[in-house]
Order: structure tokens, then sequence, then C-alpha cells
């Protein structure tokens, strides 16, 4: 058999070129992962990589053998994750932090009524889970649902609207779409949907559109706490903006729904069983939009 370390140092090093990157997801020095490389190396008896001031090759010969052993070292990785994951009382679930402030917040306490013996870890992220490589159960992603290596359910289509406070309304009336020529546009990176609204609702030419001031914001949770502070108009959907359009501090100037391509699901690896844990929250979850 071969240096086992060595194995999975020569794995990292390869998926992420880079001896310093593999080194930081094994909690190694960097020269602890050369060293391990090093050693299978000799025990081939050819390079695996070219090693250059600031670049990481890998020979041919090692992009073989690469092939070879990184499907069986994914295996072994899946398989002691799941044999650890059937005793543990813990699970953890990826969501964006908008999602998880605006719609998780207010319900998980439910949860842990019906459940107070497993532990709820919430990783609030806007960068989707690699399932592969971090230790995450569930997930609810924003996406279109097609991923052939995820079991996938759809909790909420996506449906995006125009939201605004009642003040900013008053201040600036939006009799018709065009209206919002005068407005302040809140650009999200979830929601990017303006230029399509405008071409979609209004029959405003692109010069004019183009001149509307805009505010960019790279997560929704900022993007609608800016409107509900009155200052402009937010494209969003139903499920992050409920607690303000209950409570009154948002309102929809027109009754426009502008169809998007992506939905909410709740999705985990395929080929990995889940725990009791991860099952329960699961159900819970899918019981939550049911209701």
């Amino acid at each position: 058999m071969p240096p086992l370390r060595a194995l999975v140092a020569f794995e990292a090093s390869v998926r992420h070129a880079s001896f310093k990157e593999a080194a930081r997801e094994l909690s190694i020095t960097p020269g602890a992962v050369s060293q391990q490389v090093k050693k299978l190396e000799e025990w081939l008896g050819y390079p695996l990589f070219i090693r250059q001031a600031r670049q990481l090759q890998v020979t041919d010969q090692g992009k073989g053998y690469y092939s070879a052993i990184a499907p069986a070292l994914e295996q072994i990785s899946q398989a002691s994750a799941c044999y650890k994951e059937q005793t543990s009382n813990s699970v953890q679930l990826s969501l964006s932090p908008t999602l998880a402030a605006k719609w998780l917040g207010p319900r998980l306490a439910g949860f842990v009524s019906k459940h107070p013996n497993i532990e709820v870890h919430i990783n609030a992220t806007l960068i989707p889970v690699d399932f592969h490589h971090e230790p995450a159960d569930l997930a609810i992603r924003h996406y279109d649902g097609h991923d052939p290596s995820l079991e996938s359910q759809l909790m909420y289509a996506d449906e995006v609207r125009l939201f605004c406070s009642p003040d900013y309304l008053k201040q600036h009336p939006l009799n018709k779409p065009e209206d919002v020529a005068g407005a302040t546009l809140l650009n999200t990176s979830m929601h990017h949907h303006w230029e399509e609204w405008l071409e979609q609702f209004t029959t405003l030419p692109k010069t004019q559109q183009d001149a509307i001031p805009r505010m960019h914001f790279d997560q929704a949770l900022l993007a609608i706490d800016a409107a509900r502070r009155g200052q402009g108009l937010t494209l969003s959907n139903e499920i992050l903006t409920c607690p303000e359009a209950q409570n009154g501090e948002l309102v929809e100037p027109f009754d426009l729904r502008l169809s998007s391509p992506k939905s909410y699901y709740l999705v985990h690896p395929k080929n990995r069983p889940l725990s009791k844990a991860s099952k329960a929250l699961k159900d819970w979850l899918l019981g939550q939009v049911a209701g």
C-alpha cells in the first residue's frame, strides 16, 4: 500500500492546484503537504507535479494517477461520513443569510421544542455548499433545481415582485410602472432583474432606464432593509419580505409578477443516507412549507 496520508495530500493538492490551499483544507503546513507528496513520488518512482515559482502543474502521469485514485478516496470519505452521522444527534443546515433571518429564524424554536435532543447548526452563507468537502447535511438552495448529484425537493416557487415603504410611495407616487424613472432602484445579486422588469412592464427607452439612480447590495437582507427605511424600490419575493409585508413596513405599488428561473429547493446528496437527526429536520422543513 502507498502511504495513505500522502494520497490524501496529493488528492487535495491536485484539486486546489496549490500546496498552500491543500494545507489549509487539511489543517497542516504547506511544507508538510509537499513532504507527503514527495513520499508518494518516491513510492511511485516518478514526479507527480512540476513545481514552478507561482504555479503547481500536474504531470501527465500525475493526472492519470489522480483519475484512478480520486473516486476511491471519495467513496471512503462518503462511507465514513455516513457511518459517523448515523449515531449523531446534530444536523447542519446551509442557507442564505437573508432566508435564515427572514424565514427560518422565526420558526426554528418550533423545531427545537419538538426535538430538544437534536443540535441544529446553521451555516448562513451566500456560497452554495460543497457537500463533498464541507460538513453539511442539508441545504436550502436558490437555483433551477437541476443537479443530478442532489436529492432536490421544491419548497417555494420564486416570483419577483416590487416593494417599497409606504412613506417612500407617498414621496414618489407610482401610478404606472413608468413612474419608477423618478425613483431609486435597489439592486441585489440575488434578484438582479431590474433590466428585465423595466423591459417587460414599462415603455421607457433604454437610455432613460439606464439613467435611473441605483444602489447595489450583495445581500437581499440589506436591500430589503434599505427599502423598509424608505431609500428606494427593491425587487424581492414573498418569502423574504413576509415579516415587513405583514406589519405594513413594505407594500407593493403594482400587482406585477416577474417569473424567475430559480426557486427554493431543499437538497442533500443522493448517495449519502440521512441520519435520523437530518431526516427529522428535513421532514420539519417540508412541513413548514406545507403548513
